[in-house]
């Protein structure tokens, strides 16, 4: 509905002719009707005034469609996600800013905007857009008032005061933050009964189960004496357990997004033995990681049939980069410590398996 239509039918509605509307706001019944007629819009200054007088928001007054705007602006960031989560960042980085031209400062925008100029900063090192993932996060937490929104940006903004040597104010924001015992997936755990029960403890143990996999794998860290804390052959012990772990929590190999994680860890024990001249293992590891890059591929949405996740729903994840894991693999192979082994039939097979899946996501 157009402006001059909404004052016309307010006015209408409160008995109210153009002059003593007129009246009340001290201008004259000519302006009233030029606004009637969309010839003319009010000063700025009348918008307040009219909205007290006629009991309504601005919003109202001026026709916005508060429903259709958000629904706008939801479409806008799945949008992006589609393409950010397959790693086309750039692309959904372009989605986003056209939407924040339209929608200046909205909240939900922006704070896609910052997780795209975080990872885009992960990917490329850029320090540009470690800034534009601060500043983002900053404006959350000034101008947001939604729980996750805000504990998403002091999670960004941590992990970047931290790069940029703002160590203190990234530790004192950690340490702002709630313990895991009172996170969602633990409360509801407890709250719930009957299947949303059931769905919940099982939600928090993938939960668990996932911190603890990314916990292990980068366990890796050089102390204040300046030594490492683990040695190469204890990392190599440590990624054995990480192996052994999933492995016990999906005895029926139903890995879904996990068998991201097993590729990982196999591709890195290749490259462990083959420092070691263990070109028996090396293939071993090689072959089991091209295993799992398949599987991740062709069957990550597989159902979950074993015993602790049975009927779960594996969820969405996310890549960072267009190149699918078997591109990504067949060029982690092209490395120098793997040419002893280069022309062994069982090396051949194993680039030949991860060629014929080697391509860019797919955006759905």
């Amino acid at each position: 509905m157009s402006f001059g239509k909404t004052i016309k039918n307010l006015r209408r509605k409160h008995d109210m002719t153009q002059e003593r509307l007129a009246e009340i706001l001290s201008i004259s019944p000519q302006a009233i009707s030029r606004w009637e007629t969309n010839i003319a819009m009010p000063d700025i200054s009348l918008i307040a005034p009219l909205c007290n007088l006629f009991n309504i928001t601005s919003d109202e007054l001026l026709g916005i469609d508060l429903t259709h705007r958000q629904e706008t602006i939801s479409a806008i960031c799945d949008e992006a996600d589609k393409y950010s989560s397959r790693g086309y960042l750039g692309k959904a980085r372009e989605i986003l800013e056209d939407g924040l031209r339209k929608y200046p400062d909205n909240s939900d925008i922006i704070y896609n905007l910052m997780y795209v100029s975080f990872r885009q900063k992960n990917v490329t090192g850029n320090h540009k857009y470690l800034e534009e993932a601060i500043k983002w996060g900053e404006k959350i937490l000034e101008q947001s008032t939604v729980d996750y929104q805000r504990h998403g940006a002091i999670q960004v903004l941590c992990f970047s005061y931290r790069d940029v040597g703002r160590l203190d104010e990234a530790v004192k924001m950690a340490e702002s933050m709630p313990f895991m015992c009172v996170s969602q997936e633990m409360l509801l755990s407890c709250v719930y009964f009957g299947d949303k029960r059931y769905s919940a403890k099982q939600r928090e143990a993938e939960s668990l189960l996932q911190f603890l996999s990314n916990s292990l794998s980068c366990m890796q860290t050089k102390l204040d004496s300046g030594e490492m804390a683990y040695t190469p052959e204890e990392e190599a012990a440590i990624r054995d357990k990480r192996i052994a772990f999933l492995h016990l929590f999906f005895e029926n190999g139903d890995f879904g997004f996990y068998h991201s994680h097993l590729a990982d860890a196999h591709r890195e024990q290749a490259f462990y033995y083959a420092s070691k001249n263990d070109y028996e293992k090396v293939l071993k590891h090689l072959s089991l990681a091209t295993d799992h890059t398949i599987k991740l591929i062709t069957s990550v949405n597989e159902d979950c049939t074993s015993l602790i996740f049975r009927g779960m729903d594996h969820g969405s994840w996310s890549t960072d980069s267009p190149e699918n894991e078997a591109t990504k693999l067949l060029k982690k192979i092209e490395s120098k410590i793997f040419d002893k082994i280069r022309e062994k039939e069982e090396f051949s097979k194993i680039k030949e398996r991860l060629s014929k899946y080697a391509e860019n996501w797919q955006i759905e």
